[in-house]
């Protein structure tokens, strides 16, 4: 979940909600509606993202149909909004061809190739159990969370960033760590406030080794998002597309596609933008990851791989000494998969 490095003006959350409801298709398909056979005039009506063809996205296609393959419920989408949360943008303070760090970013990124652009991504994952980290200061918040998104790496003029995925976190309840999960979604956008807001998603609910799917597909005119979340584990489904957003009542922004990356973040809470503490998370391993990308010219599209992938080291600065200490790192392990593991 990321934002601005500066305290937001205070928001109305009910102007708020009016913006997100009105920006969001979804609605719960009738008893046995079947997203593997339905017409794409049908998917569109009801929230879904289109369903890839099989001829030109193979590897997409067959994610599609695990995504749906079993029978599920379609879960009614809600939504609550959450308080605020900052991190820097993504900066290095080192980095190598096939290596960077980030102080808030531990994960794995792709760029696309040959003129394209990304108008896909997705994995899966089981929902780690965050436990206190050594040296933990009695009554601090431990927050993490486990993402996929579009165009977090660079920065250029009123940028955005479409981010989908759970957070597992450790907050003080009566003085007691208490563990919390939930799916989320948010759509950032440098230089507005309004959306520095991550937003809880109702459903499906979220418990800890539960096995989640996460996809993301980019509308044809660039200006929308279809998000898909499974929980495997429970057989329970969102869906929903969300129109970008636009700045001061204009044109809505449109998805640059520039880079597609998979990432265990820890946040911030406004004004400090210093990261939370990382809860000790074990290990998350991003299996089935991949992406597809588009020529924008003559609609030819490319599916692609972790090959070649920028792996992003989480590091933090201790003191007495002062010294860097990388605490959440990335191992790839073939090219569609990879952990990231908390040290």
């Amino acid at each position: 979940m990321i934002s601005e490095q500066k305290p937001h003006p205070p928001l109305d959350p009910s102007a708020l909600r009016k913006l997100v409801e009105a920006s969001i298709t979804s609605t719960p398909p009738p008893e046995g509606f079947d997203p593997l056979q339905a017409p794409q005039e049908d998917l569109k009506k009801f929230g879904f993202p289109m369903r890839p063809d099989p001829k030109y996205q193979p590897a997409e296609h067959a994610f599609w149909q695990q995504m749906f393959a079993r029978s599920l419920a379609f879960e009614q989408f809600a939504f609550d909004i959450l308080p605020p949360v900052a991190t820097q943008i993504r900066g290095f303070f080192w980095e190598s061809p096939r290596r960077q760090t980030s102080l808030n970013w531990s994960g794995a990124y792709i760029t696309p190739r040959d003129g394209t652009v990304f108008s896909a991504i997705w994995t899966k994952f089981q929902v780690p159990t965050p436990n206190l980290p050594p040296g933990a200061t009695p009554g601090e918040k431990d927050l993490s969370s486990t993402w996929i998104g579009f165009d977090g790496q660079r920065r250029y003029y009123m940028s955005t960033l479409p981010q989908f995925g759970t957070a597992q976190n450790i907050e003080p309840n009566m003085g007691v760590p208490t563990r919390s999960f939930f799916a989320w979604w948010q759509w950032w956008v440098r230089g507005l406030a309004g959306q520095a807001i991550p937003i809880k998603l109702a459903a499906p609910r979220i418990h800890p080794g539960d096995l989640i799917i996460c996809y993301m597909q980019v509308a044809a005119d660039r200006a929308g998002v279809s998000f898909v979340i499974t929980n495997v584990s429970t057989g329970r489904v969102v869906q929903f597309f969300q129109g970008a957003p636009a700045p001061n009542g204009g044109l809505p922004f449109k998805v640059s596609g520039a880079t597609a990356e998979w990432v265990m973040e820890r946040p911030a809470i406004p004004p400090d933008p210093t990261p939370m503490p990382l809860p000790d998370y074990g290990t998350v391993d991003f299996r089935d990851c991949g992406a597809t990308a588009i020529n924008m010219k003559t609609g030819a599209t490319v599916e692609r791989t972790l090959s070649g992938a920028k792996l992003i080291d989480m590091y933090v600065v201790r003191q007495n000494p002062e010294r860097t200490v990388k605490i959440s790192i990335p191992k790839p392990l073939d090219t569609t998969e990879f952990l990231t593991e908390f040290q």
